[in-house]
């Protein structure tokens, strides 16, 4: 069944409008659908409605609510992924859709050291009207019904002494520990902060203070990966 997100509060109500051009343009232009056909809507609650389409016009569609559901889709594990902001924003972006996709709680881009931006701590990221609509598709696609949130960025310094759970930072140089060795005390804790550094990596001085708060640093075995592709790989190991 097609899942789209509205931001609407349906508790109690039997019908309702979908008045939104671009969500009425993909279900009639795109997918096709038809009067009496069903689809899901989500608004990041947590719940599924079942609906019946009722009316469809090229700006709305009107709908039936028949049913509501709960999706067994959200992980058990709060994790929260603090991701250098790379050189481009389109590898952000990567990150955004894959990891909603495994199962992430929220995104802060991270400012370290050897980050190539201007971006100051507790500013809004660029375009993010565009990365939180790159969230709401992830989990429109993958199932997921609460969204994660997308917060402002952050310095590395701000983010060690507000990380909450059990906080790891993937760190090239790190010989004597690795995912492996963190990732049933991950799992039991219920919560985690996943640090992962730019195209430059990690400073040493960097990696210092984080383990002077209290964080733990980690290798990845021989290969060394790009930025977009280590928070997938971790967060992969983590909750898959």
């Amino acid at each position: 069944m097609h899942r789209f997100y509205h931001q609407i509060s349906l508790e109690g109500k039997d019908s309702f409008i979908l008045n939104d051009p671009n969500v009425a343009h993909q279900i009639s232009r795109v997918l096709r659908m038809k009067v009496g056909d069903q689809i899901a809507i989500f608004n990041g609650s947590g719940i599924d409605y079942i609906c019946e389409i009722t009316e469809i016009d090229k700006r709305l569609v009107a709908c039936n609510v028949l049913s509501q559901n709960k999706p067994d889709t959200e992980r058990p594990l709060y994790v929260h992924i603090y991701q250098a902001v790379p050189h481009t924003w389109s590898k952000f972006e990567d990150v955004l859709k894959k990891c909603t996709e495994i199962g992430a709680s929220d995104f802060y881009p991270l400012i370290t050291h050897r980050c190539e931006t201007k971006l100051k701590d507790g500013e809004e990221p660029p375009k993010e009207d565009r990365l939180n609509k790159i969230i709401i598709e992830a989990c429109e696609q993958c199932g997921a019904s609460v969204l994660p949130k997308l917060h402002n960025v952050i310095s590395l310094e701000s983010a060690m002494k507000s990380a909450p759970g059990i906080k790891i930072m993937a760190y090239e140089d790190e010989s004597n520990r690795s995912l492996e060795d963190l990732v049933s005390n991950i799992k039991q804790s219920g919560e985690v902060s996943i640090f992962i550094g730019p195209e430059g990596g990690i400073t040493e001085d960097e990696a210092e203070l984080f383990r002077s708060h209290g964080g733990l640093t980690f290798h990845l075995g021989k290969r060394i990966l790009r930025t977009e592709t280590a928070s997938v790989a971790v967060l992969s190991r983590i909750v898959l």
